[in-house]
């Protein structure tokens, strides 16, 4: 696949997790200092989709442990219990859309793709 794929996975999901922060935010459902760790979150990962478009092999190989931390990181019981509460208002239920979309999807997708990318290179060249 092409590194326009990966990087645009990876600026989708710094996107979506910005406007979580966004809705988060706005609705007072959060610290000012979670929202701005969730910014350099999103710096990061759109530092990584820069560098992934522009080639850089170790950037996308970046992209996979930003993956795994970003599931770990909003596996937690705050996290959980939004979830929970789905519906429970507007506010929420979109953050929990992005929260979805934002760690665990894209992230799941971006892991998976350069794992099949891997995967099949490797049966096409017999190593």
């Amino acid at each position: 696949m092409k590194n326009s794929y990966y990087s645009f996975i990876l600026a989708a999901a710094g996107f979506v997790i910005l406007a979580g922060a966004a809705i988060l935010r706005f609705s007072g459902l959060v610290p000012l200092y979670l929202t701005l760790l969730t910014i350099v979150a999103a710096a990061i990962i759109f530092t990584d989709a820069y560098f992934v478009f522009a080639g850089n092999h170790i950037a996308k190989i970046a992209g996979i442990p930003l993956g795994i931390i970003a599931m770990i990181v909003s596996s937690n019981p705050a996290h959980f219990l939004a979830l929970e509460r789905f519906g429970s208002t507007l506010a929420l239920s979109g953050a929990d859309i992005t929260m979805v979309l934002g760690f665990y999807l894209l992230p799941a997708v971006y892991i998976i793709s350069y794992a099949m990318e891997n995967i099949s290179s490797k049966i096409r060249t017999g190593h």
